[in-house]
């Protein structure tokens, strides 16, 4: 692990200067609502963006080539989406919700997004959602946007089989796992956070980071739950790509910072 591959989600407290201090990458989140995508919102939430990276990167950040910026990635939206909906027009509207991002990400050079995986327990059997989500993912990463990488996020997944599954059928180079560490621990009976980094292994390509006492999603700080975050870290290494990277998303964003400092 090293700093050019953490970045802090700009939900956390004090978010901007602890990306600012250890000079770490964000995470945007200004889009995981979708109402914000609307066309009476969106020039208000394109220029929050620009003051937030202006905060921690200043003004020059957008007179650099893209190639020379701290990178920048998105979280987009995920309220009411699911691939698995039966209803055509509400997966008319998840394709929409999801351009209108790419939308906004081009404005910044911005090519890193971050989507739920929409499963839905006790409402779609999983065989559904694996092949709903497969015929989206395809006809989506078809559709002419290939300078885009795109990480898929595990929420209310109960074990990693049936995302990785999706993962290897839809089969697209830009098309990568966002493994949610706390999500797994509080979701999860019969697996480890461990074997799901064990199952996914290089098809992550990126994580978000925090920790929890199993009970529920509490985005607690590392040192606060019942994950050794140190071992997790370790194993990362281990079993995914050198390139792989992660996002600070406890509330609180300094300890974790400090926490991580120590490991480089």
């Amino acid at each position: 692990m090293k700093s050019d591959n953490i970045f802090v989600a700009t939900f956390s407290n004090d978010a901007l200067n602890v990306a600012k201090d250890f000079f770490f990458g964000l995470e945007i989140n200004d889009l995981c609502i979708s109402s914000n995508l609307n066309i009476e919102s969106r020039e208000v939430v394109i220029d929050r963006i620009r003051r937030e990276i202006e905060a921690v990167y200043g003004e020059d950040w957008f007179s650099l080539d893209c190639n020379e910026r701290r990178k920048v990635i998105f979280h987009g939206p995920f309220t009411e989406l699911t691939p698995a909906a039966i209803d055509n027009r509400a997966i008319d509207l998840m394709e929409t919700r999801y351009k209108e991002t790419l939308d906004i990400a081009r404005v910044f050079g911005v090519k890193d997004i971050v989507l739920h995986d929409g499963y839905i327990p006790l409402i779609y059997q999983k065989s559904w959602h694996i092949k709903k989500s497969v015929e989206f993912w395809k006809r989506f990463l078809d559709s002419g946007i290939d300078d885009f990488t795109f990480y898929i996020e595990n929420v209310f997944d109960d074990e990693p089989l049936t995302l990785t599954e999706i993962i290897d059928k839809v089969d697209r180079d830009n098309f990568k796992i966002c493994l949610d560490v706390g999500h797994a621990n509080c979701m999860t009976k019969d697996y480890s956070v461990e074997d799901w980094i064990e199952v996914m292994g290089e098809r992550i390509g990126h994580f978000h980071l925090h920790n929890n006492d199993e009970l529920g999603d509490q985005h607690s700080t590392f040192n606060e739950g019942s994950m050794d975050m140190a071992g997790i870290l370790s194993l990362c290494d281990q079993k995914c790509s050198k390139q792989v990277t992660f996002t600070l998303e406890s509330r609180d964003a300094r300890p974790d910072a400090n926490f991580l400092q120590k490991l480089f």
